[in-house]
């Protein structure tokens, strides 16, 4: 009869760890917030991402507490004056692969007047043996045709974010850096578009 009940315990014990790891898979673990200040990204192709986070006045209260709220109060400039536009993925993540040629399309359609950039993330929310070398099948396999952050630097932003809910995570910022929209999950190619097109019109480009 203790054997039986030994036999139980351990079988949901075990249950119960696979289901843990499973979730810290999904979902990145939380890291302590940092305010972000000049903070440089450079992309692979040369190309540098500045970013600030915006102060916040007496008597507001504090915007690091949601995910929205962050992304909403950074500016994020470079020396061009487009779109830009953050990719948040992992190497492991199919709605990350499946999205990455309906950016290919929109890169196609509206040219210099956006910039996406990549920003993989499996070494900031689990353990990754040779992250570098896992971006660069995933960019072989996946035809990557986007600049690739990949400095530490990376870390500091995430920091910031306090993690983030899932991926593929994208973030678009106006020509002068100003936050326009972002959007969790792999999202219809024309939700992009539309909102690209309101934004450009809207600067008469």
């Amino acid at each position: 009869m203790q054997l039986v009940g030994f036999g139980i315990l351990l079988m949901c014990l075990l249950m119960f760890s696979g289901c843990e790891e499973k979730t810290q898979e999904a979902m990145p673990l939380k890291k302590k917030q940092e305010f972000l200040e000049n903070l440089t990204l450079q992309a692979n192709n040369g190309e540098v991402l500045v970013i600030n986070q915006k102060r916040q006045e007496k008597g507001e209260f504090a915007l690091l507490e949601s995910k929205p709220s962050i992304l909403e109060n950074l500016s994020i400039t470079s020396g061009m004056r487009n779109i830009k536009i953050l990719v948040f993925f992992t190497t492991w993540c199919d709605p990350c692969k499946g999205i990455l040629p309906h950016l290919d399309n929109l890169k196609n359609q509206f040219g210099d007047k956006i910039a996406f950039f990549g920003i993989p993330i499996d070494d900031l929310v689990g353990d990754v043996e040779n992250f570098k070398g896992a971006v660069q099948v995933f960019n072989v396999e996946n035809l990557l045709n986007m600049p690739l952050i990949l400095d530490e630097n990376r870390t500091e932003l995430f920091k910031a974010l306090g993690g983030i809910e899932g991926v593929p995570l994208i973030a678009l910022y106006g020509e002068n850096g100003e936050y326009i929209i972002h959007y969790l999950g792999a999202i219809p190619e024309e939700m992009i578009e539309f909102d690209l097109t309101q934004n450009l019109e809207q600067k008469g480009l």
